[in-house]
Order: structure tokens, then sequence, then C-alpha cells
């Protein structure tokens, strides 16, 4: 049986190809995509595919800062990683356990579920605490805080990151059950 979002996989590419301005993390997403559905089309049809077609965008680690565009990816990931390291690795393992419940138990990804969710969990939690004298109070525990809700958030970037508002649903509340 196919992974889960493989039959979305299309739209998905083209979504993100179409919506990716000047970032070139989300070109490098868009050509792994792309890379997948020709393994997927040759495994299934025997044709030999074009080995330039996979010459995909190097991780973003490996690739040196010579364009604004390379230093607009690099400060929006060191922006994330300051101020939500633990919400970008919590959203991050959401966003995966999430695409593991589409087709079977959700028809799309929730992303305006998951956004409601971060501002829902949010919004009290100014509410909810008092800054205290020390250093550690002031700024470590409101940041500590920041986090819970930066799990929805990036859970539900990354599913607009990698093209789900283009599936059906995904801007609904809640996408419904998937085909079982």
């Amino acid at each position: 049986m196919p992974a889960a979002d493989d039959k979305f996989d299309e739209i998905r590419r083209r979504w993100i190809a179409r919506h990716q301005h000047t970032f070139v993390f989300q070109k490098r997403r868009a050509e792994l995509l792309a890379r997948d559905i020709r393994d997927r089309v040759t495994e299934h049809s025997g044709a030999r595919p074009d080995p330039a077609d996979d010459d995909v965008i190097h991780p973003l680690v490996v690739r040196p800062v010579e364009t604004v565009s390379g230093a607009l990816d690099w400060g929006v990931v060191a922006g994330a990683a300051v101020l939500a390291p633990l919400g970008w690795a919590m959203g991050r393992l959401m966003y995966q356990v999430v695409v593991g419940l589409i087709p079977g138990r959700l028809r799309s990804y929730p992303v305006a579920a998951l956004a409601w969710a971060a501002v829902l969990v949010g919004l009290p939690l100014p509410l909810l605490y008092t800054p205290g004298e020390s250093l550690i109070a002031a700024l470590l525990i409101p940041w500590l805080l920041a986090q819970l809700p930066a799990v929805f958030l990036v859970a539900g970037v990354y599913g607009i990151l990698n093209g789900w508002l283009a599936v059906d649903g995904a801007r609904d509340w809640w996408p419904g059950s998937g085909s079982r």
C-alpha cells in the first residue's frame, strides 16, 4: 500500500512550486516531491528517467549564503530555532503523526485546526502567568510557555509549507474522516 500522502503528492508539489516565492527551501521541497513522484512512476512503468531530473538543491545547512534569498532562508530558520526550538521539534513530530492519519482517519491535513489550536492554547498563557523578580522568571519561563502554542503553530506551518492547502479539507475546521 502506498504511503498516506502519495495520492496528494502531485497537487501538493504543484502548489509548493507555485507558491515558493523567494524561498529556496520551498523549491527544494517541490523538487523532492517531484523526485518521489518520478520514482513511483518508474516503478510502475519501467521507464528509465533522466538522471538530470533528480538533481535536487542541497539541504540548507550545506548551501552557502551567497544570495539574498539564501540569507532569507537562513534568517527564517535561525529565527525559528531561537524563538521556539522545543515547539519546532515537537511541531515537526506532530506533523509526521498527523500525516500518518491521512487518508485513513483524516481526508486532509488540518491546517486551520492546528492554527486555531495555537491561538486557543496561546491566548490564556499571559493571563495565567505572573512574572517574578528574577531574570529566569521574567524571560525563561515565558519563553518555555511560548513553546506550547508553538507546537501547534509549527505543525500548521509545516502543513502549509508541504502543500497541504492544495488538498480539499485543509481549510476546514476539521477535515473529517478519510477513506477506510
